[in-house]
């Protein structure tokens, strides 16, 4: 598999997370942003939720193999490990983002032989006000992850899920930097990025339209944290109070804005935990 489209690139910008703790075992989604460093150079950050690492043991960040440059060695796994408590949150406790320097680790399967196949999402990604003046407030996203730890197991690639923003992107939903999406949530999505990939030759809010000219890069919306859900009553239960009831996804993600990852990257690099 040769990776050239902007489609074939975000497939490897995503990992799978598991997890043990004294709880039981866990899975997630992350995904790799590279920072620009203050001195020169790039940090490359592995981005989650804090809920998918806390209290973890033993967090696994599966990877694909490289065949080369541009190549998968699809099927062949790498893991790097390391604990919840190496995660750095992001310090407003509301805001469920996370994240560790992973570049150092990369580098040590690159110099023994066995490098991985990845793609990070830059900071020039990263939706912001001025970005979003050119899109609609509702726009069709895209998001890439696990949901409830399904994946291709034979070629270890993710899932690709679509729907669209359900709050308008340019807006804060409940004053948090925060919006929701239309979209089938599932644990195990949580530490998905979330993308507005611009078509091609589609017209802007503005009704202009380009053709022939260059593909505009995906944007980064946000990272998929939760899933609101409704309790309803088990059916063969009497209704009323003290039924028993159980909890249904109602397909509304919670998704952290970009600001609040790019934020938490700009503390990190710069040592302000």
């Amino acid at each position: 598999m040769q990776v050239q489209t902007v489609t074939e690139q975000l497939l490897f910008s995503t990992v799978r997370i598991t997890t043990e703790s004294p709880a039981g075992h866990g899975s997630g989604t992350g995904f790799l942003l590279s920072e620009a460093r203050p001195e020169g150079g790039a940090a490359i950050l592995l981005v989650t939720n804090k809920h998918v690492v806390a209290g973890a043991d033993r967090v696994a960040v599966h990877f694909i193999a490289a065949e080369n440059a541009s190549s998968p060695a699809l099927g062949e796994g790498l893991t790097i490990s390391c604990s919840g408590s190496d995660f750095i949150g992001h310090p407003d406790k509301a805001v469920d983002v996370a994240m560790i320097g992973i570049g150092g680790a990369l580098q040590k399967l690159s110099d023994a032989g066995s490098p991985a196949f990845f793609r990070t999402v830059s900071p020039s990604m990263c939706a912001t006000e001025l970005v979003l003046e050119d899109y609609e407030p509702i726009e069709p996203i895209t998001f890439i992850g696990y949901p409830n730890g399904l994946y291709d197991s034979a070629s270890l690639l993710p899932i690709v899920r679509q729907g669209f923003s359900a709050t308008a992107l340019n807006v804060d939903y409940e004053a948090k930097p925060v919006f929701l999406i239309d979209a089938s949530v599932f644990p195990g999505s949580s530490g998905s990025p979330v993308f507005l990939v611009p078509r091609p030759s589609a017209p802007d809010k503005r009704g202009n339209i380009s053709i022939g000219g260059p593909v505009k890069p995906p944007i980064l919306l946000g990272v998929v944290a939760a899933v609101h859900q409704r309790q309803v009553p088990v059916i063969q239960a009497a209704a009323g109070p003290g039924a028993p009831v159980v909890n249904e996804l109602i397909d509304l993600g919670i998704v952290y804005k970009a600001r609040a990852i790019h934020e938490l990257a700009v503390r990190i690099i710069s040592g302000n935990r």
